[in-house]
């Protein structure tokens, strides 16, 4: 009996040990989920509740429409977020249970008061945001930030527009605060701020709130002597007195952009403060107006910036056009980063030798000669003030500087890439980073050799670089290189010999489906064996040879996406480290058993394979069924598949199976083969009748229309070159016609006495409009087409363009009678391939967008006109 009782005590204590362990697993697990899992709060469902890795309570309020705060938030609540809500008022006692809390966001509410007890409990709360909220200044309590002893961030933007103050002497730990400045003859930082001794970061940008902060000087900032980062953008500063930031010496950021009232004659007094400061990087774009003429930076306004440690210089959109001659001697050594975007600048300069003496690491010019909205209002400045500036404006500097460019004539040593070939090109030898992109430059890119250097990153996108030629030398450590949107057609083999240790090249948006098919050895791409990233999209690309990515072994990631590909036949079996392939959006029906055998062997060496196939028009018929079959198998994960319809089905290919089942069924019969066989037979003989007439179908209704006006007597041979009714036949749209009618025709007719035929008033009534555009183009010396996107979609102006052409070949041996006007920027990938062809061959107008370059643009036009 005593063993019998035993033994069941016994199983009871290890039934008890394997209850006890259990629990203490699932406790463990729910801690684990607990602190990533979501819920909603017990206190508001409408907030999302969680806890940090160290298991401190989260909430999240955000957008959720809320009228009050919450009550009874849990007393253990570290972080909360109210932001986005229509909370109007804070009441008092709200957060008494909260001592906890160390986080409280409060902005974009509706918010108008602020009490004294309204953060009564808050003595550990760090970071206060309220901004944007309509808190009138007055109705805020002295005593509202006395709770808030452990406070080191306070955002409190509202926009005001009046002169206020807050106490914030009781703020003793505030590291940050970004707030509205406003001065009015008050300095915003008054004698309360001095408690302040640990404030080092100040925000009173006007981008994020209201900032209006005319005049600054020695005082302002008296009472602030700590800060460290100080932005003072968008402030609507007309000037600043010298001094003015000499007191803050442990300044390291400064921002003063936008202030376009303040001019490079004012930035003098800044810039003879700084060596006084710690200053690392400062930012002062757009302190000229938008449309203000072109600038010249002098020395004077440089010269103190040498004793200074400055990292990083932003000089953005300020209308510069030249540095004077060995003002860039001036910048600190310790410049890193050159920021010269957005300006005017002349590549026939002489400050172009200074820059390449720079030790920078990384340089951006792009955005050369911008175009900008008309409509961008011009900053209100005060021309009553009259404060006393070290540089002065000097006539003789910018005599100086206008007068000591080089002779264009003879000198080339400082075109954009020197004397191709002749001598090197020289580049900041520490350059790491440069950027060109969107700069206007239309240029082929010839052998050119550049000089020692570390660059690695070179952006030259969105420009003009049409032909390639090279070799681009001497750019060893190069590793990224962006040439895409450059309307490039062509490209040699030597072109990338120069950097063979490439990795991500991006050449996306070019014409190279001119040139890529032909390079059936792959020569173009040889030298690039580093390559990991290769973005070949939107290029037109009909085609590629079997063996053009042999040497591309390291390559990862390769996109094909956007081109004109029907089949696949080239290799990558090669590339055993390929993780992406895109081949979406391209002409393909089906992926042939060369290709999909190359993917399952890759598939075995990178587990991780994916392939995107999406936007082709995939076939599900007997031909494709192994295609079909291998989509049902493969291991490789193909996205978007339930995005990708099977053409000829009513389905997505990710029910690949069961499309597989049916075709298998339906394929296995041959009683209907033959009568498919005949079909087809006679399908083809249709489609070779169509393609010839397709093919000759602009030459036929060309000559139908000729023989029709001839006929009719509309059209009459022409006995002499001058034996012409018009000087110009005006192609376009109808939605173009106020362009044409109060713009094209005033400037060539009434000013320039050019003879222009326009269909709605030179075509004659009762005719059909085939006749009457054929009789208007043949009865025309050229014909003008005004390119918009609404002429590509309009078939009237493609039929225009057509004739013209058929006129230029067949009546006129040849002659380029079409004059293509580019009314505004068209994407290559928009444009027809005959519009393309012409645009290759034969030269073009683009309409400007500048009072200077209309003027030319008429009279260019007219000379053209009248050859």
């Amino acid at each position: 009996m005593h063993f019998y009782y035993f033994i069941d005590r016994s199983r009871r204590m290890a039934n008890q040990i394997i209850f006890h362990c259990i629990t203490l697993v699932f406790i463990a697990n729910e801690n684990v989920m607990t602190s990533n899992l979501t819920v909603p709060c017990k206190f508001e469902k409408l907030c999302s509740c969680s806890f940090t890795t160290q298991k401190m309570l989260k909430a999240d309020c955000s957008g959720e429409s809320l009228d009050n705060i919450p009550t009874n938030l849990p007393s253990d609540l570290t972080n909360i977020s109210l932001a986005r809500n229509l909370i109007s008022k804070i009441k008092n006692g709200t957060f008494e249970a909260n001592i906890h809390l160390l986080y409280l966001d409060l902005s974009s509410n509706y918010i108008n008061e602020l009490h004294s007890r309204s953060f009564q409990g808050l003595s550990k709360l760090e970071t206060l945001i309220i901004s944007s909220n309509r808190i009138d200044p007055s109705a805020i309590s002295m005593a509202v930030f006395k709770p808030l002893k452990a406070l080191l961030h306070l955002a409190i933007k509202q926009k005001f527009i009046d002169p206020f103050s807050l106490n914030v002497s009781s703020l003793v730990q505030l590291n940050t605060l970004k707030i509205d400045a406003v001065s009015h003859g008050k300095d915003p930082f008054d004698v309360k701020y001095a408690h302040l001794r640990f404030l080092q970061e100040v925000d009173v940008s006007g981008f994020s709130g209201y900032c209006k902060m005319t005049v600054l000087m020695p005082n302002t900032f008296k009472y602030i002597p700590y800060v460290k980062r100080l932005d003072l953008s968008k402030c609507g500063i007309n000037a600043i007195l010298s001094g003015t930031f000499r007191g803050l010496v442990y300044l390291k950021y400064l921002d003063l952009s936008d202030n376009r009232c303040l001019k490079f004659k004012g930035l003098a007094n800044v810039t003879y403060d700084l060596p006084s400061t710690s200053l690392e990087i400062l930012r002062i774009n757009k302190i000229h107006q938008t449309f203000d003429l072109n600038t010249i930076m002098t020395t004077c306004e440089i010269k103190p910036l040498r004793r200074t440690n400055i990292t990083q210089i932003y000089l953005n959109s300020n209308r510069m056009q030249l540095l004077e001659e060995g003002a860039m001697e001036f910048f600190p050594k310790t410049l890193k980063i050159l920021s010269i975007a957005d300006n005017e600048f002349s590549f026939a300069g002489r400050y172009i030798g200074d820059l390449f003496e720079l030790t920078v690491h990384e340089v951006n010019m792009s955005y050369l000669g911008m175009s900008h909205f008309l409509k961008n209002f011009e900053e209100s400045c005060d021309h009553t003030l009259v404060t006393p500036s070290r540089c002065n404006n000097n006539p003789d500097v910018y005599k100086k500087v206008a007068f000591k460019g080089p002779n264009l004539n003879n000198d080339t040593s400082y075109t954009f890439f020197g004397s191709f070939g002749d001598e090197i090109v020289w580049i900041p030898s520490q350059l790491r980073k440069l950027h060109l992109r969107e700069c206007k430059l239309r240029y082929y890119l010839p052998d050119i050799t550049f000089s020692d250097n570390l660059l690695e990153y070179a952006d030259f996108s969105s420009n003009t670089f049409y032909d390639w030629q090279g070799p681009l030398g001497n750019l060893n450590q190069l590793k990224f290189f962006n040439l895409s949107n450059n309307y490039c057609s062509k490209v040699s083999a030597r072109f990338f010999t120069g950097m063979p240790n490439l990795t991500t090249l991006l050449v996306q948006n070019n014409l190279l489906g001119f040139v890529l098919p032909g390079d059936i050895s792959g020569e173009i791409l040889a030298p690039l064996t580093k390559l990991e990233v290769l973005d070949l999209s939107d290029n037109r690309i009909t085609s590629l040879p079997s063996v053009f990515f042999n040497a591309q072994i390291q390559l990862r990631t390769l996109n094909l996406s956007g081109n004109l590909l029907e089949t696949a036949t080239f290799e990558i079996i090669q590339m055993t480290k390929l993780s992406h392939l895109d081949i979406s959006n391209n002409r393909l029906s089906v992926l042939g058993t060369f290709f999909t055998k190359q993917l399952d062997q890759l598939s075995e060496i990178v587990p991780d394979l994916t392939v995107k196939l999406s936007g082709n028009p995939i076939k599900c018929i007997c031909e494709t069924i192994e295609f079909i079959q291998w989509l049902s198998i493969t291991k490789i994960h193909v996205q978007n598949l339930l995005h990708q319809d099977c053409r000829s089905l009513q389905m997505h290919l990710n029910s690949s199976k069961v499309i597989y089942e049916y075709l298998k069924k339906k394929c296995s019969s041959y009683t209907t083969t033959i009568v498919a066989v005949g079909s087809w037979v006679a399908i083809f003989a249709f489609v070779i009748i169509a393609g010839i007439i397709y093919r000759y179908r602009w030459k036929l209704r060309y000559a139908y229309y000729i023989v029709k006006g001839k006929h009719h007597g509309q059209i009459k041979p022409l006995r002499t070159y001058d034996d012409f009714q018009y000087d110009a036949f005006v192609s376009y749209a109808d939605e173009d016609e106020t362009f044409v009618h109060r713009k094209f025709l005033k400037k060539l007719e009434d000013d320039r006495n050019i003879s222009c035929c326009v269909h709605k008033r030179d075509f004659l009534a009762g005719n059909d409009i085939a006749t009457n555009i054929t009789s208007a183009i043949h009865n025309s010396r050229k014909t003008v087409v005004i390119l918009s996107h609404h002429f590509l979609q309009s078939d009237w102006c493609l039929f225009e363009f057509n004739m013209a052409k058929m006129e230029s070949i067949y009546s006129r041996s040849k002659e380029n009678i079409i004059l293509l006007v580019f009314l505004e920027q068209i994407s290559s990938k928009d444009l027809p391939l005959n519009i393309l062809e012409l645009i290759q061959s034969k030269s073009y107008i683009e309409y400007p967008n500048d009072e200077y370059g209309d003027v030319v643009f008429w009279d260019k036009l007219k000379e053209t006109l009248s050859v």
